[in-house]
């Protein structure tokens, strides 16, 4: 059961993956609206609802989150890992937000609603080897690599999206990373990608088709 109760106030929380935007919470809440939940809140990764976890029915919400293309989460650490993702994947994603890397980790907890010593040792307590600064700027970093490839932002552009006010910080903390510059690993794909596009394979002759 993926759910945490407040017996007090006879409410569930439900974690849920995928939820990842905006529309996502809308979706959320209109599919468990739709099986006849009181859905008191819906925020990145959970929704509150009226009703205590022996109120539910399980199979229902299962079936009908997973047929909105959602889930629910079956552990803890998983739903933390799914929330904090969310909550970064959103924050980036936003056009026209300005974000600073000193403070990144305060907006994420922001984000889901929690204080950030409050993420901290949710981080610390679920098991990923790394700090929670650690761990969400291995995921900013990872986004970073994602504009590199599929974009046509200038590194200037990625490392101010990110957060950073300091180009040579970012490009030390992704060379740190990636043992080699931003702009290297693009031209580096990029190499790749015109290789990959002039070969030609062999036939069974062993001739150029």
């Amino acid at each position: 059961m993926s759910a945490t109760a407040n017996s007090a106030a006879h409410v569930t929380v439900l974690y849920i993956k995928h939820m990842v935007c905006a529309r996502g919470i809308r979706v959320v809440r209109q599919e468990l609206e739709s099986i006849g939940l009181q859905v008191l809140d819906v925020r990145l990764g959970a929704a509150t609802v009226a009703g205590s976890p022996q109120q539910l029915d399980w199979l229902r919400i299962r079936a009908t989150l997973e047929a909105a293309r959602f889930a629910l989460l079956d552990n803890f650490h998983l739903t933390l890992v799914e929330r904090v993702n969310s909550a970064v994947r959103h924050l980036l994603r936003q056009r026209g937000q300005t974000l600073q890397h000193r403070t990144f980790g305060a907006a994420v907890a922001r984000e889901l609603g929690v204080s950030y010593p409050q993420l901290r040792a949710a981080v610390a307590k679920a098991g990923l080897g790394k700090t929670v600064a650690g761990y969400l700027l291995s995921l900013r970093l990872t986004y970073a690599q994602e504009l590199l490839a599929s974009s046509t932002l200038s590194v200037g552009q990625i490392a101010r999206q990110l957060g950073y006010t300091s180009l040579a910080h970012f490009s030390g903390q992704f060379r740190r990373l990636m043992q080699c510059s931003p702009s290297v690993y693009r031209r580096q794909l990029r190499t790749t990608s015109e290789v990959s596009a002039t070969y030609t394979p062999l036939n069974d002759a062993g001739k150029r088709t």
